[in-house]
């Protein structure tokens, strides 16, 4: 159950990190929120890594560092495919993670 949980915290974060990368280029911020001034890339690129660090750190804490790291290394597809996704279909989805971040 623990194993399952932290896959899933692995999971969220990383969508979180790819998402705030995203977000950090100009022209996707201007689909998702729509006439939001853009904040500048450097918040939401230090986020993506916040969180992108702390699932790869967390993988490795609860799998151990070599399934950990194939975990994370893996997991970066799926996330990935879902940002990508919803930046094509459902943009809105990420504005509330854009508002964290209004100039």
């Amino acid at each position: 159950m623990a194993d399952g949980m932290s896959s899933l915290l692995v999971l969220m974060l990383q969508g979180v990190g790819l998402s705030t990368l995203a977000l950090s280029q100009l022209v996707h911020w201007r689909k998702v929120m729509a006439g939001e001034p853009f904040p500048g890339p450097r918040a939401l690129r230090w986020t993506a890594l916040l969180a992108l660090t702390l699932g790869l750190l967390l993988s490795q804490v609860a799998l151990g560092v070599a399934m950990g790291m194939v975990f994370w290394l893996l997991a970066l597809v799926p996330c990935g495919m879902v940002v990508t996704l919803l930046l094509c279909w459902r943009g809105s989805w990420l504005r509330g993670l854009g508002r964290l971040f209004k100039a």
